[in-house]
């Protein structure tokens, strides 16, 4: 569990996935899970950056795009 940074104040924010209090640091920067939740999170998706040729780079989470773009690929 994260440090609680807001102890004194009348409300911390509330992790929307387990409901536990988490640091108003963290809720003040855009975080809506407490950081276990989150980083649980975090581990369910997987993606690689593809640089293409002459354009820009390209975020791949699907393994079957990613084989697509390889023009040299065998199967």
């Amino acid at each position: 569990m994260t440090e609680k940074t807001c102890v004194g104040q009348l409300h911390c924010p509330e992790c929307m996935v387990c409901g536990e209090e988490f640091a108003l640091d963290r809720w003040s920067i855009g975080y809506k899970t407490c950081l276990p939740c989150g980083e649980a999170a975090s581990k369910k998706v997987k993606h690689c950056v593809v640089n293409m040729n002459k354009v820009a780079y390209m975020a791949v989470t699907d393994l079957e795009m990613l084989k697509q773009l390889n023009p040299k690929r065998t199967t």
